[in-house]
């Protein structure tokens, strides 16, 4: 399987540069070595100005995601810093028992994802957000429980949207999973997990 030519044709050219060097972190005996790489062989160097873009999630429970790095661009566009904050609490309460599970889905059956986001300004302008995403394993493990993720705004706006209203990015749109190599997670046909989630 070759993971990046096998991505969706339809991912910008910053969200393919994410999950290229996402694969070369995997090393050319990944096969062997295992799916996701670990923590530390990240290379932020290599990630460039898409480090701006990137949000660390760890996975602790089904309650606690917290946000372990948010790139500065990433606080620009949602006019507040998310560093430490549960990424569960940028969702509504009743979605946030979906995201957890979609997360958990993407590290269990380990994979890679995309979804979009529509994230509105005060004046009522739109700006449609592509994020991507892939699991790493903390140093030691072999389980992942990270997930570094990648925003990339498909428009430019004049006003650096660093007022979006919170609600327009409480829930994406169009979540697909990506094979890295284990298959995809069975989800129903509402996204919802198909099976039990640990």
């Amino acid at each position: 399987m070759d993971f990046v030519t096998s991505l969706p044709s339809a991912l910008t050219e910053p969200s393919r540069r994410f999950f290229a060097e996402w694969h070369r972190w995997r090393g050319p005996g990944w096969r062997d070595l295992g799916l996701v790489p670990q923590h530390s062989v990240l290379n932020t160097d290599k990630l460039g100005e898409l480090l701006l873009r990137c949000l660390l999630l760890e996975i602790r429970g089904r309650d606690a995601i917290p946000i372990r790095f948010a790139g500065s661009m990433v606080g620009e566009m949602l006019g507040a810093s998310l560093m430490g904050r549960n990424y569960l609490d940028l969702t509504e309460p009743e979605n946030r028992t979906r995201r957890a599970a979609l997360l958990f889905a993407e590290v269990a059956q380990p994979c890679a994802a995309v979804i979009y986001y529509w994230l509105r300004t005060p004046n009522g302008a739109v700006v449609p957000v592509e994020l991507v995403s892939a699991p790493l394993c903390a140093d030691g493990e072999t389980t992942p429980s990270l997930v570094l993720a990648c925003a990339t705004p498909l428009v430019r706006n004049g006003d650096q949207a660093n007022s979006v209203e919170p609600e327009s990015y409480a829930e994406g749109e169009g979540l697909r999973f990506i094979d890295i190599g284990a298959g995809l997670p069975p989800v129903g046909p509402d996204i919802h997990v198909a099976q039990r989630v640990q």
